[in-house]
């Protein structure tokens, strides 16, 4: 598992405007519904947020395969 701050970072490159929302809904499993009732309207749309989402975790990944390969 990566560390809070390495996924922050990669949501950062991927989406510096939505970085600290992106991490904490992959981080803690919460969903697009769950961070706009709590922070009100994100500024991008659900299928931007979840396309974004993906993509983040696709990085995650292949991180973590390589990290593992290397064992």
């Amino acid at each position: 598992m990566m560390s809070v701050k390495e996924t922050y970072e990669i949501c950062n490159e991927v989406d510096s405007f939505i970085a600290r929302e992106l991490a904490e809904s992959i981080i803690h499993k919460v969903s697009y519904d769950m961070l706009e009732a709590h922070y009100g309207i994100l500024p991008i749309s659900r299928t931007g947020f979840y396309r974004r989402r993906r993509t983040v975790q696709k990085i995650l990944h292949q991180r973590m395969i390589r990290v593992e390969s290397k064992k």
